[in-house]
């Protein structure tokens, strides 16, 4: 049976290479990639540059958190100030997710002023990541207020995250608990960091309406505030 099926997947391989059509498909879709990768490199160029210059020479922005992770201060400077040159979104995505790896605290203007003027879903989606997983100061209220707009789309999942660890409960919880019923899993999620008695009693009435993944989540935020409660007991 497996050699009747290799057979079969071999003979169908045979079949689409020896398709023109396909083989010019394939070899416009290589091209395409090709032409990409070598505009990447053009916009890229001069942040490379400066990075070597700085003493951190890498091939690609890729190459930063394989060799320089948790990134110090000079990098993020670097990248901070090439942010709001670049118009490219998928560098820019690239730019903000190194972010992410900062060693220490930066402002988090240019990322607020980037997600405000990007149309780019996964864009916005990488600075609220990155704004939950890095020490972003100064962007405090305005993850609140954007947490809050249905306008934000998927964002707003790491935003809840991230108004949890920018804000402190009295200010973020409130907040996450109006978003409960809107996200559920993600809101657990944060709470289960900043939760506390209010919070565990709301999580616990949303558990028996929940399944998957979301009841998944809001279980294990139970779990963790209820073991904070009793530490403080």
């Amino acid at each position: 049976m497996t050699r009747d099926k290799s057979k079969s997947a071999a003979d169908f391989l045979t079949a689409l290479n020896a398709d023109p059509a396909y083989v010019k498909k394939r070899g416009a879709q290589e091209d395409a990639r090709v032409l990409r990768g070598a505009e990447i490199s053009l916009i890229t160029r001069p942040l490379l540059q400066e990075l070597a210059e700085a003493g951190y020479p890498v091939t690609s922005l890729d190459d930063l958190l394989t060799r320089y992770a948790p990134l110090p201060p000079a990098i993020v400077t670097l990248l901070l100030d090439s942010l709001s040159e670049v118009t490219d979104t998928a560098v820019q995505e690239q730019m903000v997710r190194a972010l992410g790896a900062s060693a220490g605290a930066f402002d988090g203007t240019s990322l607020i002023t980037v997600f405000q003027n990007t149309h780019s879903a996964g864009l916005q989606y990488a600075i609220a990541n990155t704004m939950a997983q890095a020490d972003v100061r100064d962007a405090a209220h305005w993850i609140l207020d954007a947490v809050q707009n249905p306008a934000n789309g998927t964002a707003r999942q790491m935003l809840a995250l991230a108004a949890a660890r920018r804000n402190p409960p009295m200010l973020a919880n409130p907040v996450l608990l109006e978003l409960l019923d809107d996200l559920p899993g993600h809101v657990a999620l944060a709470l289960a960091e900043s939760g506390q008695l209010s919070e565990l009693e709301a999580l616990e009435t949303k558990y028996t309406t929940t399944a998957g993944w979301e009841k998944q989540q809001i279980g294990r935020a139970i779990s963790a505030i209820r073991r904070r409660l009793d530490e403080t007991t």
